[in-house]
């Protein structure tokens, strides 16, 4: 991808004032009504971008879902899977990103990028903005529908003729923006690749893997592009001018790229629609997190409660018990008292 030969054109991104992105938004009233109802934070995002004194942040799904659209950039998606995968692939075709219900009351699952590749495996890219959005349990859910997808598609088209062994691996690329839980334990490594594996060191191809990149440790960890994959993660995680052009310079190719991105400064409709529907899938997952989280805190009261019960029944158990010991005792203490009583009577 580096081209030292070429000859070095500065790629900039335009500015333009303040006053007239203003304006541009608000030629039509729709789309400034629109505008404004994005948050703050994502109108002075937008607002930025607009100014050139930023760029787009691909971690926002309609963003990432533009720039590596597999029907009409699919060259690029080929480029950068190989990259994380570490091998040349190539994509067959593009599938339908929502699964088939396996009944009337199963959810559905939505997948950001789904490619079947020449070697009849299957790879779903997903990018999110918090780890939290995507765990351990939904990565195995994912994983387990595009196994279910392969097995039916390849059953139906060998019929009798179908073996467990012309089934491809099914990978799981989860690129996350912001750290959190487990990821935080780890933070010398950006790209963590899991397979199954035996514990007596038996290998069998169980097909699923997963991997998990996460681009704020990539930013933390890493100073200098040295790679082709850097160069992707870098373009995957930053939004600052002199980034952009430090890896345009660099890395020649990714100026087409950044071009697309930068015709949508003029284009308010599309660039409002975008970060709403951004706005959206931020709004959603927030509150499914909040739930979660609300949840989680429930059932660790719960069960701190459940503890605590459990200790004062056995604590009121031992009181009950004690307090039957002591009955006995002073039972035993009063029959003696009268014992000595009477012999003292006696002796008189």
């Amino acid at each position: 991808m580096r081209n030292t030969n070429q000859a070095k054109t500065v790629f900039r991104i335009p500015t333009y004032e303040r006053e007239e992105v203003t304006e541009l938004l608000q030629k039509d009233s729709a789309v400034f009504q629109q505008f404004q109802m994005l948050s703050p934070m994502l109108q002075e995002e937008l607002v930025s971008f607009c100014m050139g004194n930023r760029g787009l942040k691909i971690t926002y799904d309609p963003f990432f879902k533009e720039i590596f659209n597999p029907v009409y950039h699919r060259e690029r998606l080929e480029r950068l899977i190989s990259c994380i995968l570490g091998e040349k692939v190539r994509i067959k075709k593009v599938l339908p990103t929502e699964s088939q219900r396996l009944s009337s009351e199963a959810s559905l699952i939505i997948m950001d990028i789904l490619v079947e590749l020449e070697s009849g495996g299957l790879v779903n890219v997903e990018i999110q903005k918090v780890s939290y959005d995507f765990p351990g349990p939904r990565g195995a859910c994912y994983s387990s529908d595009l196994v279910m997808r392969q097995y039916a598609a390849v059953k139906a088209e060998r019929e009798q003729a179908f073996s467990y062994r012309d089934l491809g691996k099914v990978i799981t690329i989860v690129m996350v923006e912001k750290s959190s839980g487990a990821f935080l334990d780890n933070k010398d490594h950006y790209i963590h690749h899991f397979r199954q594996t035996s514990d007596t060191g038996l290998k069998l191809d169980l097909l699923q893997e997963y991997i998990f990149i996460t681009l704020d440790v990539f930013r933390e960890i890493t100073h200098n592009i040295s790679t082709e994959l850097e160069a992707w993660m870098t373009f995957l995680s930053t939004d600052n001018p002199a980034d952009i052009m430090a890896l345009t310079e660099a890395y020649p190719y990714f100026k087409e790229l950044y071009s697309d991105m930068i015709k949508f400064q003029r284009k308010p409709k599309e660039l409002v629609n975008m970060f709403s529907e951004a706005l959206e899938i931020m709004d959603r997952n927030t509150v499914k997190y909040m739930i979660e989280d609300r949840d989680e805190k429930i059932r660790q009261l719960t069960g701190e409660l459940e503890e605590q019960t459990g200790k004062i029944e056995y604590l009121a158990s031992e009181n009950k018990q004690l307090a039957e010991k002591i009955d006995e005792q002073m039972r035993l203490n009063d029959e003696l008292m009268k014992r000595l009583d009477a012999l003292e009577a006696n002796k008189k």
